[in-house]
Protein backbone atom coordinates (compact mmCIF):
# COMPACT_ATOMS: atom_id res chain seq x y z
CA UNK A 1 0.00 0.00 0.00
CA UNK A 2 1.11 3.65 -0.74
CA UNK A 3 0.51 6.23 1.52
CA UNK A 4 0.83 10.02 1.49
CA UNK A 5 2.66 12.58 3.70
CA UNK A 6 1.37 14.68 6.36
CA UNK A 7 1.60 18.44 6.67
CA UNK A 8 4.13 19.60 9.25
CA UNK A 9 3.46 22.64 11.10
CA UNK A 10 5.76 24.62 13.42
CA UNK A 11 3.12 25.48 16.39
CA UNK A 12 -0.60 23.97 16.87
CA UNK A 13 -2.62 26.27 14.96
CA UNK A 14 -6.92 25.88 15.70
CA UNK A 15 -7.56 28.51 13.21
CA UNK A 16 -6.25 25.99 9.91
CA UNK A 17 -9.12 23.08 10.45
CA UNK A 18 -9.02 21.50 6.61
CA UNK A 19 -6.59 18.71 7.44
CA UNK A 20 -4.51 17.48 9.76
CA UNK A 21 -1.30 17.99 10.65
CA UNK A 22 1.73 17.23 12.70
CA UNK A 23 3.92 19.65 15.15
CA UNK A 24 6.79 18.20 16.26
CA UNK A 25 7.98 18.39 19.77
CA UNK A 26 5.35 20.47 20.68
CA UNK A 27 5.23 18.83 24.11
CA UNK A 28 8.63 18.57 24.66
CA UNK A 29 8.78 21.48 27.70
CA UNK A 30 5.82 19.74 29.45
CA UNK A 31 6.46 18.61 32.91
CA UNK A 32 4.84 15.56 31.68
CA UNK A 33 7.22 14.90 29.23
CA UNK A 34 9.58 15.20 32.24
CA UNK A 35 8.08 13.04 34.49
CA UNK A 36 5.31 10.62 33.35
CA UNK A 37 7.88 7.64 33.35
CA UNK A 38 6.14 4.24 33.73
CA UNK A 39 7.56 3.88 37.21
CA UNK A 40 6.03 7.66 38.07
CA UNK A 41 2.60 6.06 37.26
CA UNK A 42 2.91 3.04 39.13
CA UNK A 43 4.21 4.17 42.45
CA UNK A 44 1.42 7.54 42.33
CA UNK A 45 -0.64 7.67 45.12
CA UNK A 46 -3.80 6.17 44.91
CA UNK A 47 -2.80 3.27 42.03
CA UNK A 48 -4.23 0.31 43.31
CA UNK A 49 -7.46 1.57 41.84
CA UNK A 50 -8.85 -0.80 39.32
CA UNK A 51 -8.91 -0.35 35.22
CA UNK A 52 -10.43 -2.05 32.82
CA UNK A 53 -7.87 -3.34 29.72
CA UNK A 54 -8.46 -4.53 26.27
CA UNK A 55 -6.45 -7.11 24.17
CA UNK A 56 -7.24 -6.57 20.57
CA UNK A 57 -8.91 -4.19 18.14
CA UNK A 58 -11.33 -2.61 20.78
CA UNK A 59 -12.81 -0.44 17.90
CA UNK A 60 -14.14 -3.56 16.67
CA UNK A 61 -16.00 -4.19 19.37
CA UNK A 62 -13.99 -7.48 19.32
CA UNK A 63 -11.46 -7.15 22.17
CA UNK A 64 -11.71 -9.19 25.42
CA UNK A 65 -11.80 -6.85 28.70
CA UNK A 66 -9.84 -7.73 32.05
CA UNK A 67 -9.79 -6.00 35.27
CA UNK A 68 -6.32 -4.70 37.14
CA UNK A 69 -5.08 -2.39 39.12
CA UNK A 70 -3.14 0.30 37.46
CA UNK A 71 -0.48 -0.25 39.96
CA UNK A 72 0.18 -4.17 38.38
CA UNK A 73 -1.14 -2.91 35.46
CA UNK A 74 1.88 -0.59 34.39
CA UNK A 75 4.72 -2.66 36.14
CA UNK A 76 3.07 -5.43 34.05
CA UNK A 77 3.83 -3.19 30.66
CA UNK A 78 7.42 -2.07 32.44
CA UNK A 79 8.30 -6.05 32.68
CA UNK A 80 6.93 -7.04 28.90
CA UNK A 81 4.16 -9.12 30.45
CA UNK A 82 1.45 -7.72 29.44
CA UNK A 83 -0.85 -7.27 25.62
CA UNK A 84 -3.42 -4.89 27.17
CA UNK A 85 -4.34 -1.70 26.34
CA UNK A 86 -6.14 1.01 28.91
CA UNK A 87 -7.48 3.00 26.21
CA UNK A 88 -9.85 6.32 26.55
CA UNK A 89 -8.75 6.24 30.26
CA UNK A 90 -9.44 9.41 32.73
CA UNK A 91 -6.10 9.62 33.93
CA UNK A 92 -7.10 13.69 34.97
CA UNK A 93 -10.70 12.24 37.33
CA UNK A 94 -8.36 9.51 39.03
CA UNK A 95 -5.40 11.62 39.48
CA UNK A 96 -6.43 15.32 39.56
CA UNK A 97 -2.96 16.78 40.16
CA UNK A 98 -1.45 15.50 37.22
CA UNK A 99 -3.48 17.83 35.30
CA UNK A 100 -1.29 20.71 36.30
CA UNK A 101 1.97 18.93 34.42
CA UNK A 102 0.14 18.89 30.54
CA UNK A 103 -0.26 22.51 29.14
CA UNK A 104 -3.76 22.87 26.94
CA UNK A 105 -4.67 26.50 27.52
CA UNK A 106 -4.10 27.14 23.83
CA UNK A 107 -7.05 24.69 23.17
CA UNK A 108 -9.49 25.57 26.04
CA UNK A 109 -9.10 29.28 25.37
CA UNK A 110 -10.05 28.40 21.68
CA UNK A 111 -13.07 25.63 22.35
CA UNK A 112 -16.45 25.93 24.29
CA UNK A 113 -15.81 22.36 26.02
CA UNK A 114 -12.83 20.39 25.86
CA UNK A 115 -12.41 16.46 26.99
CA UNK A 116 -9.16 15.10 28.01
CA UNK A 117 -8.36 11.47 28.58
CA UNK A 118 -4.85 9.20 28.21
CA UNK A 119 -3.83 6.05 26.31
CA UNK A 120 -1.54 3.80 27.99
CA UNK A 121 -0.18 0.55 26.86
CA UNK A 122 2.38 -1.70 25.58
CA UNK A 123 4.29 -2.09 22.00
CA UNK A 124 2.07 -3.59 19.74
CA UNK A 125 -1.38 -2.01 21.41
CA UNK A 126 -3.99 -1.31 18.56
CA UNK A 127 -6.88 1.26 18.09
CA UNK A 128 -9.00 0.27 15.26
CA UNK A 129 -10.25 2.94 12.33
CA UNK A 130 -12.35 5.43 14.16
CA UNK A 131 -13.46 8.73 13.52
CA UNK A 132 -14.41 11.03 16.52
CA UNK A 133 -17.79 13.80 16.39
CA UNK A 134 -15.14 16.30 17.75
CA UNK A 135 -11.98 18.47 16.89
CA UNK A 136 -9.19 15.84 18.23
CA UNK A 137 -5.96 16.37 18.92
CA UNK A 138 -3.24 13.46 20.34
CA UNK A 139 -0.16 14.32 21.87
CA UNK A 140 2.74 11.51 22.40
CA UNK A 141 3.95 11.77 25.90
CA UNK A 142 6.21 9.03 25.90
CA UNK A 143 6.44 5.95 23.01
CA UNK A 144 6.48 6.19 19.73
CA UNK A 145 3.17 5.54 17.49
CA UNK A 146 1.96 4.97 13.80
CA UNK A 147 -0.97 6.90 12.59
CA UNK A 148 -3.20 5.71 9.60
CA UNK A 149 -5.24 8.64 8.70
CA UNK A 150 -7.77 8.84 6.12
CA UNK A 151 -10.47 11.66 5.18
CA UNK A 152 -14.23 11.64 5.35
CA UNK A 153 -14.20 12.02 1.19
CA UNK A 154 -13.66 8.59 1.37
CA UNK A 155 -16.21 7.31 3.73
CA UNK A 156 -17.92 4.94 1.39
CA UNK A 157 -14.89 3.07 0.94
CA UNK A 158 -14.58 2.65 5.04
CA UNK A 159 -16.80 -0.41 5.91
CA UNK A 160 -18.37 2.01 8.35
CA UNK A 161 -19.43 -0.41 11.36
CA UNK A 162 -23.14 0.26 13.00
CA UNK A 163 -21.73 -1.21 16.07
CA UNK A 164 -22.24 2.01 19.14
CA UNK A 165 -18.91 3.57 20.08
CA UNK A 166 -18.72 6.78 22.35
CA UNK A 167 -18.82 10.39 20.23
CA UNK A 168 -17.48 8.16 17.22
CA UNK A 169 -18.25 6.12 14.44
CA UNK A 170 -15.95 2.99 13.63
CA UNK A 171 -14.72 1.16 10.71
CA UNK A 172 -14.60 -2.82 9.99
CA UNK A 173 -11.49 -2.58 8.10
CA UNK A 174 -8.36 -3.86 10.10
CA UNK A 175 -5.03 -3.61 8.62
CA UNK A 176 -3.99 -6.42 9.43
CA UNK A 177 -6.28 -8.62 7.07
CA UNK A 178 -5.95 -5.98 4.28
CA UNK A 179 -4.08 -8.54 2.40
CA UNK A 180 -7.05 -10.92 2.31
CA UNK A 181 -9.09 -8.97 0.61
CA UNK A 182 -11.57 -8.84 3.02
CA UNK A 183 -12.04 -5.15 2.53
CA UNK A 184 -11.42 -4.43 -1.22
CA UNK A 185 -13.08 -0.96 -1.55
CA UNK A 186 -10.43 -0.02 1.04
CA UNK A 187 -7.53 0.28 -1.72
CA UNK A 188 -10.13 3.32 -3.44
CA UNK A 189 -9.07 5.22 -0.06
CA UNK A 190 -5.82 7.55 0.46
CA UNK A 191 -4.00 6.65 3.51
CA UNK A 192 -1.67 9.28 4.83
CA UNK A 193 0.84 7.58 7.53
CA UNK A 194 2.43 9.01 10.16
CA UNK A 195 4.93 8.57 12.93
CA UNK A 196 4.31 10.19 16.06
CA UNK A 197 7.18 10.14 18.52
CA UNK A 198 7.84 11.57 22.14
CA UNK A 199 6.62 15.15 22.28
CA UNK A 200 5.15 15.26 19.01
CA UNK A 201 1.25 15.97 18.53
CA UNK A 202 -1.33 15.38 15.73
CA UNK A 203 -4.09 17.40 14.55
CA UNK A 204 -7.19 15.48 13.83
CA UNK A 205 -10.17 17.47 12.37
CA UNK A 206 -13.80 16.24 12.75
CA UNK A 207 -14.50 12.86 11.14
CA UNK A 208 -11.46 12.17 9.77
CA UNK A 209 -10.78 8.65 10.17
CA UNK A 210 -7.21 6.94 11.93
CA UNK A 211 -5.92 3.90 12.97
CA UNK A 212 -3.19 3.88 15.69
CA UNK A 213 -0.50 1.51 16.57
CA UNK A 214 2.25 1.51 19.32
CA UNK A 215 5.68 1.14 18.13
CA UNK A 216 6.79 1.30 21.82
CA UNK A 217 5.21 1.31 25.14
CA UNK A 218 3.26 4.23 25.29
CA UNK A 219 1.80 7.15 27.07
CA UNK A 220 -0.30 9.48 25.18
CA UNK A 221 -2.78 12.11 26.01
CA UNK A 222 -5.96 13.52 23.66
CA UNK A 223 -7.89 16.34 23.66
CA UNK A 224 -11.85 16.03 22.33
CA UNK A 225 -13.24 19.69 21.84
CA UNK A 226 -15.92 21.22 20.49
CA UNK A 227 -16.69 24.90 19.47
CA UNK A 228 -20.11 26.42 19.53
CA UNK A 229 -21.74 25.19 16.38
CA UNK A 230 -20.71 22.09 16.77
CA UNK A 231 -21.22 21.67 20.69
CA UNK A 232 -25.18 21.46 19.65
CA UNK A 233 -24.41 19.47 16.82
CA UNK A 234 -21.70 17.03 17.77
CA UNK A 235 -21.35 16.78 21.80
CA UNK A 236 -24.66 17.19 22.67
CA UNK A 237 -26.54 14.65 20.51
CA UNK A 238 -23.95 11.90 20.96
CA UNK A 239 -23.67 12.80 24.75
CA UNK A 240 -28.06 11.96 25.07
CA UNK A 241 -26.84 8.48 22.88
CA UNK A 242 -23.79 7.85 25.30
CA UNK A 243 -26.56 8.28 28.73
CA UNK A 244 -29.22 6.23 27.03
CA UNK A 245 -26.51 3.21 25.99
CA UNK A 246 -25.01 3.49 29.55
CA UNK A 247 -28.13 2.80 31.34
CA UNK A 248 -29.46 -0.04 28.51
CA UNK A 249 -31.40 1.71 26.44
CA UNK A 250 -29.77 1.98 23.02
CA UNK A 251 -27.61 -0.53 21.55
CA UNK A 252 -27.01 -1.89 24.73
CA UNK A 253 -25.27 -5.56 23.24
CA UNK A 254 -23.74 -4.06 20.42
CA UNK A 255 -21.31 -1.68 21.07
CA UNK A 256 -17.25 -1.74 21.40
CA UNK A 257 -17.07 0.00 24.53
CA UNK A 258 -18.47 -2.57 27.14
CA UNK A 259 -18.22 -6.07 27.76
CA UNK A 260 -19.74 -8.84 29.58
CA UNK A 261 -18.24 -11.30 32.24
CA UNK A 262 -19.17 -14.85 32.71
CA UNK A 263 -22.06 -13.70 35.25
CA UNK A 264 -23.35 -11.27 32.82
CA UNK A 265 -22.44 -7.92 34.46
CA UNK A 266 -21.91 -5.42 31.98
CA UNK A 267 -18.79 -3.27 32.46
CA UNK A 268 -16.92 -0.61 30.40
CA UNK A 269 -13.34 -0.53 29.41
CA UNK A 270 -10.69 2.24 31.26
Amino acid sequence: MKYSQIEKKNKLDLSYKDKPYVVKNYAKKWTASKKWTFKYLKNIKGSNLKVNTVRGNAALGEGKMTSISFKKYISQIQSNKNKTYLTTFYLFKKFPKLIKDIDYNYIKSNSLFCHVLSWIGPKNSITGFHCDWSENINVQVRGEKIFYVVSPEFNKYMYISDKFERISSTSKVDLKKIKSNKFPLFKKAKVIKVHLKKGDLIYMPRGWWHYVRSLKPSIAVSFHFWNFKNFFKDLLYESIKVLLHDIGLFKRNKCACHSFDKNGNRYKRG
